[in-house]
């Protein structure tokens, strides 16, 4: 079997929809795929619990389980999956004089669930391209995963809930789903929770973060590209057709031609789960789009411009009555301070902290 890795753009980013995405694309394809979990992390390590890699019966892998040595085993593992067809775990430690060997940093110890999902069989078909869908209609949901000991290997069984309802299960092997799981509430994070000699593996399932960038200069062409590869789901607004089109930007989720800044975000649903980019081409655009933006709460602002700019803007909006807990909210000059000049290096500092007020909001910053 070959092995060669498929983690180009597009394929899959750090969200479940896209990962899920390509187990469905691969499902339906009739192939056979082992998929690696990470069950627990204890201590430190390359990825938290709920990172999946997909190695595929006839060659290739999607994902990550965090590389070096890990990974290495973690394919071995799935390759035995894919013979036998029985799904088992692995502890994993990694010692700092080995992780230094190896070439890593980490010294903790994982465990890995390793199990086959098999395209020929229908009901697993229908079960993850169920997932797929409640993860595109932005549903709340999680995915739980029984796991029973069985020997030497594991029983598992996939349920997914949303609405503390049960939709679907592809099999019928009666390890079942606990009441008080099946109604509480919806985990806020990848992890493990015991009944009795059943451990069941809850994960989340929440679409991925909207990032509106408002503006489709030079900034945005190559900040959209990076939110794409990142996991990131993007929304172009500009008032310009020919700058917001979809040969500048291929990789967006949508493109919205506005009259003017004034009212921009009125088109848009805003939520925690959206995040806001200010990179207009003037003052006045991002003055008018951080006004809007304050008032409906998104779960990050970030604004281009100098210190004389923020202080400039902040005051006029102080007049209008914002309180200094509603400027403080604004990441304003925007991107971590990495001494970004060009286009593309602006790009790298917003990108970056992108990723970094995610990690904060699911609790890994």
């Amino acid at each position: 079997m070959s092995h060669e890795s498929e983690r180009r753009p597009g394929d899959v980013a750090s969200d479940a929809s896209a990962f899920y995405a390509t187990v469905a694309k691969y499902l339906v394809a009739s192939e056979r795929l082992a998929v690696c979990t990470i069950l627990r992390l204890t201590g430190s390590g390359p990825r938290r619990a709920g990172a999946k890699m997909l190695v595929r019966e006839s060659g290739g892998s999607a994902g990550t389980v965090g590389g070096g040595v890990l990974e290495v085993k973690a394919v071995a593992w799935a390759q035995e999956v894919l013979r036998t067809g029985l799904a088992f775990c692995r502890p994993f430690a990694l010692d700092l004089q080995q992780a230094s060997d190896e070439g890593m940093t980490c010294g903790g110890e994982v465990e890995v669930l390793i199990e086959c999902l098999d395209g020929r069989t229908p009901a697993v078909r229908d079960f993850f391209a169920q997932v797929l869908t409640v993860l595109t209609r932005a549903e709340r949901g999680f995915l739980a995963t029984a796991i029973a000991p069985s020997g030497s290997v594991v029983e598992t069984e996939h349920f997914l809930v949303t609405s503390g309802r049960l939709l679907v299960s592809p099999s019928l092997s009666g390890l079942g789903l606990p009441e008080d799981l099946l109604r509480g509430p919806v985990p806020t994070a990848p992890g493990l929770v015991g009944r009795g000699v059943i451990r069941y593996f809850l994960e989340p399932l929440a679409p991925p973060i909207t990032v509106c960038v408002f503006g489709a200069g030079h900034i945005a062409a190559h900040l959209v590209p990076l939110c794409h590869l990142l996991g990131f789901r993007t929304v172009v607004v500009d008032d310009r057709a020919d700058f917001a089109s979809r040969d500048r930007f291929p990789q967006a989720s949508d493109l919205i031609i506005v009259p003017s800044f004034t009212h921009a975000l009125e088109r848009l649903p805003f939520g925690e789960d959206s995040y806001v980019v200010i990179v207009t081409r003037g003052h006045a655009g991002d003055e008018a789009i951080l006004r809007q933006a304050l008032r409906r709460g998104p779960g990050y602002i970030g604004m281009i411009g100098s210190q004389r700019k923020r202080r400039l803007i902040f005051e006029q909006l102080a007049r209008e009555g914002f309180t200094t807990e509603d400027l403080a909210r604004v990441s304003c000059p925007i991107g971590l301070p990495i001494g970004a000049e060009t286009p593309e290096e602006i790009a790298v500092s917003i990108s970056a902290q992108l990723v970094a007020a995610r990690a904060a909001r699911r609790g890994k910053g």
